[in-house]
């Protein structure tokens, strides 16, 4: 079968609603509701979670990290983690968290990608994180979720084909994920009713074009791919351009970066990335 008829595939499976697709979790459909009644907070977002062991013991975790309890004051219960973190933050963490539950495929190559991306995923993030926290101008939680989120179209299509990708040689199936990661994951976000600006994300990331969105989420994650890859990190499944450096590349001339601001992020990567890849490791 060959990238068009496999891409062909995927859509009606979307169209379908085809129950192998990554779906979220009922947890964070209720949080969801929650967030808009206004007589509802942190109790009630607690009460969603806690019959999920993974998004309550994650949560836990996160507001126990030292990025959200610098004090190092440890909380023991979900009402009080919700509160020092915020329902809209706990929200996108679920969200986060649902975007990389490893699915269920028996292939060894297909969860090997799909381990790699999670991985790179954090590292985006983790970058991201803190970029936005520098520049200023973009929301440092939105910029965490559009590092976990962005490649999602990946494990949108392992999910939807593992038998048919199963079948065919490594190559050719990193070559049909190159090719349709961003379609997929722009469907995907479609498919879970995702803000606008994290569909634009997934679907236009690592190319510059005339129909790319003017969002600033998208040039975020796009420069930091850019220096992770000068860093000497791999980049899955996007390409960034060669002989430039980080300063002139066009999503980072368009948020005004510098090098102290480029120094700072790589100064913080490491640790920040060590804490994260700790508390989504149970995750795998």
């Amino acid at each position: 079968m060959d990238t068009h008829a496999l891409a062909t595939l995927i859509r009606q499976r979307f169209q379908d609603d085809d129950p192998r697709l990554p779906v979220l979790p009922e947890a964070v459909i209720k949080v969801r509701r929650i967030l808009q009644d206004e007589k509802k907070g942190a109790a009630d977002i607690a009460q969603a979670i806690s019959t999920d062991s993974t998004f309550s013991s994650t949560v836990l975790r996160i507001a126990n990290s030292a990025h959200y309890n610098p004090q190092n004051r440890e909380i023991r219960n979900l009402p009080m983690a919700i509160q020092r973190l915020g329902g809209r933050q706990t929200l996108q963490l679920m969200t986060a968290i649902s975007s990389q539950m490893h699915i269920a495929v028996k292939d060894k190559h297909l969860q090997t990608i799909l381990r790699t991306n999670t991985r790179h995923a954090l590292l985006v993030a983790t970058a991201a994180q803190h970029l936005a926290k520098l520049i200023g101008s973009i929301d440092t939680d939105e910029a965490f979720l559009g590092g976990m989120l962005f490649d999602v179209g990946v494990a949108a299509i392992i999910s939807a084909i593992p038998e048919e990708l199963a079948k065919i040689n490594s190559k050719e199936c990193t070559k049909i994920i190159r090719l349709l990661h961003r379609e997929m994951g722009g469907r995907l976000m479609t498919y879970w009713d995702m803000p606008d600006s994290f569909i634009a994300l997934t679907s236009h990331h690592g190319v510059e074009a005339d129909d790319r969105p003017r969002e600033n989420i998208i040039d975020l994650i796009d420069t930091v791919q850019f220096l992770l890859k000068s860093q000497g990190h791999d980049l899955p499944f996007d390409d960034v351009p060669e002989g430039i450096d980080t300063l002139h590349y066009p999503p980072a001339k368009r948020l005004g970066i510098t090098p102290t601001l480029l120094a700072a992020v790589e100064v913080e990567l490491e640790d920040g990335f060590e804490e994260l890849q700790a508390i989504f490791s149970e995750l795998s």
